[in-house]
């Protein structure tokens, strides 16, 4: 009997102590949120970091400085021209909503009667802007010097935020370069002998599978977004930068990016150029044009069957994560996922 008590008392406080620990790591996940990213930037670079040492023969910190700069550089050139031509298309696009309004209103409007038998409103933009301006002071009402001193002292350190965190990543990065090996070793250490060899083959596993899925991944991401920003650039869509670059981060989630890019494509086509089935043909064109080197180019050649999840589950993870930590835990949720399954 008191052998069942005992038994009893010992699995009352681990599934204790599971549940305290739950809790506290819920109420640190947004501090450790950009410390698990910082893990990731080093994964990711750390092969390149040893190449560097090796071949060149330079000092770890050297590599690692000179990697880092290498990046810098790579995002601050590809930024200075990407930012001048999305800020044009927004420009564009906020300039040209009174002309989206006439057109629903002339064209799409009498369009939709005439062969769908469906009658619509009119929008009226002054009724557009009254609404807008009257939700805003009734949810965001700044009639209070104090309110308002609150809300740009909140604003302030949501920027010091932001800014403290594109700080905070790639410092913590540096240090996980600086002492990958040493923490390596130390993992190494806290293994049991007995379990060593199968920890070590799981260990191996994980290392491969993670690390061909993330890169191949962040790859796709990219090549994707190219295609789709570079074909709609040439077909006349104004705003196919824009379009191009959401729907290839998106892409992160199966058919996500896709269907986004493609709904976003074709209201922007009709906006600009009406209900020309040539220009909508065309559109859907880039996209079918897309999802052929996704599915027959990138994803077997980048990716391949990297994590074994069907499409349900991994929007589901992709989801969670971004319910769990935004936009980083949306990124973080795959390569988690590809753990668990190993």
């Amino acid at each position: 009997m008191d052998v069942f008590v005992r038994r009893g008392l010992s699995l009352f406080f681990i599934a204790g102590a599971i549940y305290v620990s739950f809790l506290v790591l819920g109420q640190l996940l947004p501090i450790l949120m950009p410390f698990f990213a910082a893990f990731i930037v080093a994964y990711l670079f750390n092969p390149l970091v040893e190449s560097l040492t090796k071949r060149v023969h330079i000092p770890r910190w050297a590599a690692i400085g000179l990697v880092f700069l290498t990046i810098t550089g790579t995002l601050i050139v590809t930024l200075w021209f990407l930012v001048p031509l999305v800020w044009e298309q927004i420009l564009y696009a906020r300039s040209n909503i009174p002309n989206a309004i006439q057109w629903i209103n002339q064209t799409l409007r009498p369009w939709l009667h005439k062969n769908l038998n469906i009658e619509t409103n009119r929008i009226n933009l002054n009724v557009m802007t009254d609404w807008l301006t009257s939700y805003l002071q009734a949810n965001y009402s700044l009639d209070g010097t104090q309110q308002m001193i609150t809300r740009l002292a909140q604003s302030g350190m949501n920027i010091i935020g932001v800014l403290s965190l594109l700080v905070l990543v790639p410092v913590v990065a540096f240090y996980f370069l600086l002492d990958w090996r040493e923490m390596l070793a130390r993992v190494h250490r806290l293994i049991p002998r007995r379990a060593e060899p199968k920890t070590m083959q799981i260990l191996h596993e994980c290392d491969a599978v993670l690390g061909a899925f993330v890169k191949g991944q962040l790859l796709v991401m990219v090549l994707l977004g190219i295609v789709y920003a570079v074909g709609l650039q040439l077909i006349g869509i104004s705003v196919g930068l824009i379009i191009g670059i959401v729907a290839g981060f998106l892409s992160i989630i199966p058919y996500m990016g896709f269907t986004v890019g493609l709904v976003s494509a074709l209201i922007a086509c009709l906006f600009q150029y009406g209900f020309a089935w040539q220009n909508l043909s065309l559109v859907m064109v880039v996209f079918m044009v897309g999802q052929v080197i996704e599915g027959y180019v990138l994803q077997p050649f980048l990716l391949g069957d990297r994590i074994g999840l069907p499409p349900v589950a991994v929007i589901f993870a992709v989801l969670a994560g971004a319910q769990l930590g935004g936009v980083i835990g949306m990124l973080l949720a795959w390569p988690v996922s590809a753990l668990l399954v190993v």
